[in-house]
């Protein structure tokens, strides 16, 4: 079962005590957890806890993780901080240097902004995560779902002219699974983290990305972050 809003509250809440017992938190997940509270209710500012927040996820294990920030009005969506190997973002911004000759990863903005698009329903439109259809859950319906070539093909604006290497940019990102949740600050969205891999992604994942982006919006809610996120 994916996990509401409030039982990831309660997870993090009871993650130290050792009467608080559930399948999918094994001890690895507890002790991450246990580390994201404890460096978290510590942290002074925004950027502490994005630090902190990803360096639980990059404990994980997964091969690419990100957190992202709305900018400008909510239109669009732009990393504030990336872990993935440094070879494929290297290859990525090369391909894409051909169109456009500053682009770099950490810069590039994601549309959120464009009728119809998955990002503006995901992000803007509904509060349920957002999964590649490839990842088995228990009520797909509790879920945002896309296919993972209709993901990459969101990630450009319409008119942009980084959608003639689209092909190319498939080639070489080697994901086939990807999930991502909603930070919620007072009820809006304002942000998302997420993770993808070439190795199947699976619901207790996505339950353990749920308590991460809660645990981390709560921090940034104590900080004032709704307040002025830009």
């Amino acid at each position: 079962m994916v996990l509401t809003q409030n039982e990831a509250g309660t997870i993090i809440e009871n993650i130290e005590k050792d009467s608080f017992k559930i399948d999918w938190v094994n001890v690895a997940r507890r002790e991450i957890l246990s580390f994201l509270k404890k460096n978290l209710a510590d942290a002074k500012d925004k950027e502490e806890v994005f630090d902190v927040t990803i360096d639980a996820i990059n404990r994980l294990s997964y091969e690419f993780s990100f957190i992202a920030i709305f900018r400008e009005d909510r239109k669009y969506s732009s990393a504030v901080r990336i872990r993935v190997d440094s070879e494929l973002i290297n290859r990525v911004e090369d391909y894409a240097r051909k169109m456009m000759p500053d682009m770099t990863v950490m810069m590039y903005r994601i549309p959120i902004f464009e009728e119809g698009r998955m990002f503006q329903k995901f992000l803007l439109e509904q509060r349920k995560p957002l999964v590649t259809d490839n990842i088995k859950l228990a009520q797909p319906d509790s879920v945002f779902s896309a296919s993972i070539s209709d993901l990459y093909d969101n990630l450009i604006t319409k008119d942009s002219p980084l959608t003639l290497l689209l092909p190319a940019f498939k080639r070489i990102v080697p994901y086939k699974f990807a999930m991502s949740t909603h930070v919620f600050i007072e009820g809006t969205a304002l942000g998302n983290i997420g993770v993808a891999s070439a190795k199947e992604l699976t619901e207790d994942d996505l339950n353990m990305l749920i308590v991460i982006s809660e645990t981390m919006a709560s921090s940034l809610a104590k900080l004032g972050f709704g307040h002025n996120y830009i």
